[in-house]
């Protein structure tokens, strides 16, 4: 079993039962210092001071090779592992995908609807995801859309 952190498209419970049917979600949980940005997908980034929400769930095998093959493993996103705090304060290392990528893009409006769908799907704040899009469009001219080598910060 892995545990994953979700933080965005894969906060939607429809969607993760399409993609991943035996996953299971364990609960609500923060990311410390990082901030959720769009590079036009969505990313988590270092930032002092900062909390991601999110979601851990627990994931077969089965449901890594469905869910590496959505996200663009290994090219679009690589695997990193941090640790999470579940909302009752049990600290966990998880896996998160970060984008190969640097800059900052807008996110398309569709791709919007599903992670707010799983945003309400888990009760979390909208603000947190409207304020990362605004941080994003904000800092959008620093997009350059070339890839970063996996595993450079």
């Amino acid at each position: 079993m892995t545990l994953l952190f979700a933080y965005a498209s894969n906060l939607n419970r429809e969607r993760m039962a399409e993609r991943c049917p035996a996953a299971d979600p364990l609960g609500l949980a923060t990311l410390p210092d990082h901030r959720l940005v769009f590079r036009h997908g969505a990313d988590v980034e270092p930032h002092a001071g900062s909390l991601t929400h999110g979601v851990v769930w627990r994931l077969t095998p089965e449901d890594m090779v469905a869910l590496d093959h959505y996200e663009g493993f290994p090219s679009l996103y690589r695997k990193d592992f941090r640790q999470v705090h579940l909302a009752g304060g049990d600290a966990l290392e998880c896996l998160i995908y970060r984008m190969n990528r640097d800059g900052y893009a807008p996110p398309p409006e569709d791709y919007v609807a599903v992670i707010r769908e799983g945003y309400h799907d888990f009760c979390l704040p909208d603000a947190v995801l409207d304020a990362a899009i605004e941080l994003s469009c904000r800092l959008k001219p620093a997009l350059n859309g070339q890839p970063r080598r996996p595993g450079a910060h």
